[in-house]
């Protein structure tokens, strides 16, 4: 008997094949969304619990550091970037170690690998929606609804989902060949949520930074991701000139770009290292 896997496989991203592999999406999507709080004591909640815990840290923190009084619009203004940078390190993490976590099925049959780090992404959209929506809750009770720019939110956390797969996916790659990627991985996020606008405004990084180190700051496309999901809730004026937004997209697509061509090309030798 002959058994012959083709693998079909031309170096280039093929998304008709994912689409034929959409069951096996679609599978292993789920399995990472029960597994994710198999066996824990509140389940879902925990979506809900490590937010709170992190919002009331960072609303004390950002109170004492930038100053201000206004206490309830401090709490949305918080929230709202403590959540989009859950969705967004969550997002980077999971992409990254989503090879290894499946290194059993890399092994044994053929399908599109890109559909692994595409999965993991199901759990963390579930784990935001949940975080979203209480969110909402707080900023309906606390000073009503928010302005009609709050229709803008889905543009924003598809930058942030856009983003976070570009990266995570480099990330995922390099994983794969490279274990100490899981133990820099989580530094580099640290890093990232103390110099983007988190919990904190652009406006006080700016009065920090030098002149010259601006534009840079504003160029981060993380700072127009927190901005704009901050903006739709808030109703503020949105902080990033347009060519600030455009030169960050530009530099997240050249990251996916660069990602898909990476990981295409060492596609066929993961199961070598694994």
């Amino acid at each position: 008997m002959k058994t012959v896997i083709d693998s079909g496989s031309t170096g280039r991203l093929s998304l008709s094949e994912i689409i034929r592999f959409k069951g096996l999406l679609w599978n292993l999507s789920m399995r990472d969304v029960l597994v994710r709080y198999k066996q824990t004591l509140i389940g879902v909640l925990w979506a809900v619990v490590r937010p709170a815990i992190n919002i009331a840290i960072f609303v004390f923190f950002s109170m004492f550091i930038e100053g201000g009084s206004d206490l309830q619009e401090r709490i949305v203004n918080v929230g709202a970037g403590i959540i989009i940078w859950g969705l967004i390190s969550t997002s980077i993490t999971d992409v990254s170690n989503s090879l290894l976590n499946n290194s059993n099925i890399l092994t044994k049959v053929y399908f599109p690998k890109l559909i692994i780090p595409i999965s993991t992404l199901a759990v963390c959209l579930i784990d935001f929606l949940i975080s979203f929506f209480i969110l909402l809750i707080c900023k309906i009770a606390i000073n009503g609804f928010p302005g009609p720019e709050f229709f803008l939110f889905p543009v924003f956390v598809l930058y942030a989902i856009l983003f976070s797969f570009a990266v995570g996916l480099f990330f995922a790659t390099l994983n794969v060949k490279y274990r100490d990627i899981k133990f820099t991985l989580p530094f580099l996020l640290q890093i990232g949520f103390y110099v983007c606008p988190v919990f904190l405004s652009s406006s006080f990084y700016l009065e920090k930074l030098p002149s010259s180190l601006a534009p840079i700051f504003m160029s981060n496309p993380l700072v127009t991701v927190i901005e704009g999901f901050k903006y739709c809730f808030l109703g503020q004026s949105f902080s990033v000139d347009m060519v600030y937004v455009l030169s960050g997209l530009c530099f997240t697509l050249l990251i996916l770009i660069f990602s898909l061509r990476y990981f295409m090309k060492f596609e066929k030798t993961f199961a070598d290292f694994i």
